[in-house]
């Protein structure tokens, strides 16, 4: 247990030194969103990884490798690396304006309503994102509290609230203070399940152990359970089904491609090279952290058949490592989990407040205006208003990590795939046709997900595209300056003049960074 706790301390000064010493790279409200659109490339691999790399990664994979093998790597690691191969053709165009949107909101907005002061549609964009990040942080809360009740030996619903004070700190410098502890915690993650999955083939006695198992096991996944059939362990589809498997396949890859904090982090980058660069260098870190991943789930069922009644497969991760590993690899691996969900956590986290603060409020009252200073004061107060309903929503978590991330990527994918991709590849694509893909998109994956179709993400993509088509061909072209900054390298005057004032709407000119006095814009 010192070990465990020793390791953990160190990680959490470690952790608050670098937020402090990013704090002074926080000058305005567009380094606290997108850090100024000047991140280099080592943070921008660093910040990327570890934003894939979440809790439904390093507990909610191994989970479901445990409970219905090799198919899990089908479902979760083949199409979340789909999905990273696809985001580089967001980076290309959505990193072209020469003064690009801070949010992924703004970008809507500047594509699709740049002559609106209040952009409804911008609105409806923020309170989805709301939604679905308040989940996702929600999702770490709960990955965090049972890795530490597992060191600790606390209870799961006194540990979340340990989490308040990571998710906190890290998220009150804005994106540097997240991008810089990312790219700690990244590090932290490679050298933690490589570790792990060393001390798991030393418990098996190698791969070969590990495949015996699988293919003759009849063990319940969970203690009194039903016992599995021999070998579905190792079917391409275990215990999924064909239907099953490729609706979270397409869910966790097109739906995770176009969710809007890839967005906005293809946003930060200093310029396009740097954007499709970083992630592509990203996957093959992702390679070198899913492998180790993969043989700790799978060789979990070699060591222990069966989970203890009433723990879900979330806790097999931690299990397995404090059993079965070394003190000192157990603690690096375990603060590897951690660093998983502070970093996931504190990057949806700060989603959330800027969605709720910069493109609901302040869209919805313009006229409230203040110092850049009081409006990045006041957001951290969000930032801690939602962190703290997040530990709270988790005390009785709902669902199983994995599988949670999964339905909020089928629903962003739902909602913003053509918002996404029309929008930055075909010019005709208008605000009509972006309200179609939100609408439809969003209530039909509802409703199908509700009625238990096998595939909901399917249904709703393909009933939005018509949606979409019939829109966009019944109403207007949109105008010039919509769509000409991610169609042409030198755009026009005109353009110039309506990005400049869509961003004055959320910065207040230099003349009154020293007061709060209500000013029209």
């Amino acid at each position: 247990m010192g070990w465990y706790i020793g390791v953990f301390v160190f990680y959490m000064l470690f952790l608050f030194w670098s937020c402090i010493q990013s704090l002074k790279k926080v000058e305005s409200m567009s380094d606290f969103t997108t850090g100024g659109h000047r991140m280099g490339l080592m943070i921008g691999i660093g910040t990327s990884v570890a934003t894939w790399v979440s809790v439904a990664s390093v507990m909610g994979v191994p989970g479901y490798l445990y409970s219905s093998g090799v198919a899990a790597i089908i479902g979760w690691v083949a199409g979340w690396f789909f999905g990273t191969a696809l985001i580089p053709l967001v980076a290309y165009k959505i990193r072209r304006p020469e003064t690009p949107a801070r949010t992924f909101p703004e970008f809507v907005q500047q594509r699709y309503e740049p002559y609106k002061k209040n952009s409804q549609l911008r609105t409806l964009v923020g309170a989805l994102m709301l939604i679905g990040y308040f989940i996702f942080t929600h999702l770490q809360v709960v990955g965090f509290g049972i890795v530490f009740s597992t060191i600790t030996g606390i209870d799961y619903k006194i540990a979340i609230f340990v989490f308040l004070i990571f998710l906190l700190f890290t998220s009150v410098g804005g994106f540097w203070s997240v991008a810089v502890t990312d790219s700690v915690n990244t590090v932290l993650i490679v050298l933690g399940v490589f570790m792990g999955a060393g001390a798991v083939l030393a418990a098996t006695g190698g791969w070969q152990p590990i495949l015996d198992t699988l293919a003759t096991t009849t063990a319940p996944t969970i203690e009194g359970g039903e016992s599995l059939s021999a070998g579905v362990l190792l079917s391409p589809v275990g215990t999924f089904g064909l239907g099953a498997l490729f609706s979270i396949f397409i869910s966790n890859s097109l739906g995770a491609a176009v969710s809007p904090h890839w967005v906005t982090r293809m946003l930060a980058p200093k310029s396009v090279k740097v954007a499709v660069m970083q992630m592509m260098f990203a996957v093959i870190v992702l390679i070198a952290i899913f492998t180790p991943l993969i043989i700790i789930g799978l060789g979990a069922k070699t060591l222990i058949p069966s989970m203890p009644a009433g723990q879900t497969t979330d806790y097999i991760m931690p299990m397995v490592i404090t059993q079965y590993a070394h003190p000192l690899v157990g603690a690096l691996t375990l603060v590897a989990l951690c660093a998983a969900a502070v970093s996931t956590a504190n990057s949806m986290l700060l989603h959330c407040g800027t969605s709720l603060y910069n493109d609901i409020y302040k869209n919805i009252f313009p006229n409230r205006r203040a110092s850049e200073a009081t409006e990045r004061k006041q957001l951290r107060y969000v930032i801690y208003a939602l962190g703290l309903l997040a530990i709270i929503s988790a005390i009785n978590p709902p669902v199983l990590l994995a599988m949670g991330f999964t339905y909020v990527y089928g629903g962003f994918g739902a909602a913003f795939f053509f918002v996404v991709y029309l929008g930055l590849y075909w010019k005709r694509m208008n605000h009509i046709g972006a309200y179609a893909n939100i609408i439809i998109g969003s209530v039909v994956y509802i409703i199908a997900k509700v009625m238990g179709a096998t595939n909901p993400f399917i249904i709703a993509l393909a009933v939005s595209f018509i949606g979409v088509l019939i829109a966009v061909y019944t109403t207007k072209k949109p105008a010039l300056e919509a769509y000409e900054p991610y169609f042409e390298a030198d755009v026009s005057p005109s353009t110039k003049k309506v990005i400049a004032e869509i961003q004055q709407t959320e910065n207040v000119h230099e003349e009154y960074l020293d007061t709060d006095k209500k000013i029209s814009p």
